[in-house]
């Protein structure tokens, strides 16, 4: 899937996670041409008050596109004291004018 945006808008990559597992989605690396502007994570909305632990959601990466051009964003999936990702996903970003 490509995601197509205009330079200048902001556009969001959303992945299900459950963090209080450990493992948490990251980017490997922002391209010059997009800014990381911020992230966060919402809990699953249709589940019982209060959520059962661990609580499974969305996590979210909101972007900043700069300069035109096609890119790459490399996301990884693992625990923050591990160095190897147990999933990797690439999202390409077509930056119009």
């Amino acid at each position: 899937m490509v995601i197509t945006v205009r330079a200048g808008e902001m556009f969001s990559v959303e992945f299900p996670a459950t963090p209080a597992t450990g493992y948490q989605w990251s980017v490997a690396g922002v391209p010059a041409g997009l800014e990381l502007v911020d992230k966060s994570f919402a809990p699953d909305s249709q589940l019982a008050d209060p959520a059962p632990i661990p609580s499974p959601g969305t996590q979210k990466f909101h972007f900043m596109a700069g300069e035109p051009g096609r890119m790459e964003l490399l996301f990884e999936l693992k625990r923050s004291w591990e160095s190897q990702s147990i999933q990797e996903r690439t999202e390409t970003v077509d930056v119009l004018p």
